[in-house]
């Protein structure tokens, strides 16, 4: 690892040196000065130990997300109370059961983005490690050591290209791994509240329902071992492409320029997931049966307290621009929304033909649908109802 940062830094820092050197004023000399700072935070980032870099990720993220933002006391205050309020909503309709958040914590985007990166850091996992083992043999062997360093890239263009932009993480999709907290962006939350037509007061409590619904769903230790499983299934399919990403570093002259490497899968290919198929739609299928069912955990625990809920959501999903390829990295996978209508029409077809005791048998460990069961209740029911003596 140390020996590839290492090689990367000097070939960068070559192009500095050329006869126009800036060492030739004070002014220059200053330059060197900030320069060096940068090469050496840089190469701290490049040599953490771990299976992703943590330290390049928050970097990354804090550069996408923007400085701090102040937190309004009122709002902060209000989210925390709606939140327990919200678990109590959910729990009366949910068909399972789950435990409260451990702690409900508003915050602004880059205190979003940094909490996120350490929640999301094991799904990043699997793909380092797919960087390491599809390098091994190939001409490229010495990028293998730069898969700590593109995951946590990875890990952190994710986080901050969506802590300004979603309430939370129920809005991606992806669960928070790593604790039971309710993490609310509460400056986007405030802001929809002024922006929409609808009360605020519906606005900030739909966001509550939502983190509290989304969490519920992850919180059945069987949705959570399916999802990593999933998502280990399509990290195997990913692969380094690493003539993108050597012409890229290659390309720096400033070292800074770091933070501003394109990420995205489908415009820069520094991942090549063309083999990715079936595996990224077994995973985008199963987000999909998780949101719809958050949703309509959301729209059930709200029918009294949420009159315009359908106009939330449907703003949300013109406006919230999730569903933008540009914005996936190529590693974590945002849920789409065709994934959610196609999930809330299994969910319906399951209940309308074969009764709610059915649809709350989704939830059981053998219950979730495979993505092709998604497109096939009849399927479903058939590997799942057909044995089942209390059916």
């Amino acid at each position: 690892m140390k020996l590839a940062a290492a090689r990367i830094m000097c070939r960068t820092r070559r192009s500095f040196e050329g006869k126009d050197s800036w060492r030739i004023s004070a002014d220059h000399h200053r330059i060197d000065e900030v320069s060096e700072d940068i090469f050496s935070r840089l190469m701290r980032m490049f040599s953490q130990p771990g299976p992703v870099n943590l330290d390049l990720a928050r970097e990354i993220s804090r550069h996408l997300s923007g400085e701090a933002q102040p937190l309004n006391p009122w709002t902060t205050e209000e989210l925390v109370e709606l939140v327990r309020l919200a678990e109590y909503q959910v729990t009366e309709v949910a068909p399972f059961s789950f435990p409260p958040a451990s702690a409900v914590i508003p915050l602004g985007p880059r205190e979003w983005g940094d909490a996120m990166v350490e929640e999301l850091a094991e799904l990043a996992e699997p793909f380092a490690a797919q960087m390491r083992d599809s390098a091994q043999g190939q001409p490229w062997a010495m990028l293998a050591p730069l898969g700590p360093v593109m995951a946590g890239a990875q890990l952190g263009a994710w986080t901050g290209m969506m802590a300004g932009r979603v309430v939370g993480s129920s809005e991606t999709g992806l669960p928070a791994v790593s604790s039971n907290r309710t993490l609310l962006v509460a400056t986007v939350i405030e802001d929809l509240s002024e922006e929409l037509s609808v009360d605020g007061r519906q606005v900030r409590m739909w966001a509550a329902l939502y983190e509290t619904a989304h969490r519920a769903v992850f919180t059945l230790p069987h949705v959570m071992d399916s999802y990593r499983a999933l998502n280990e299934k399509y990290a195997a399919t990913v692969k380094l492409a690493p003539e993108s990403l050597m012409e890229q570093l290659g390309s720096i002259t400033d070292p800074s320029a770091i933070f501003e490497l394109d990420l995205n899968v489908n415009e820069t290919s520094l991942f090549d997931a063309s083999s990715s198929g079936t595996a990224q739609e077994d995973l985008e299928a199963f987000m999909g049966v998780t949101a719809a069912m958050s949703r309509r955990l959301v729209r059930e625990a709200g029918s009294r307290l949420l009159p315009d809920v359908e106009e939330i959501f449907m703003d949300r999903d013109l406006n919230a621009g999730l569903d933008d390829g540009t914005d996936q990295t190529g590693m974590l996978v945002t849920v789409s929304q065709d994934a959610i209508e196609d999930g809330a029409v299994f969910l319906n077809e399951v209940e309308e033909r074969f009764g709610p005791q059915a649809a709350a048998r989704i939830w059981q460990p053998e219950g979730l649908p495979t993505a092709w069961e998604v497109s096939d209740p009849v399927g479903w029911a058939a590997r799942v109802l057909l044995d089942d003596p209390l059916w």
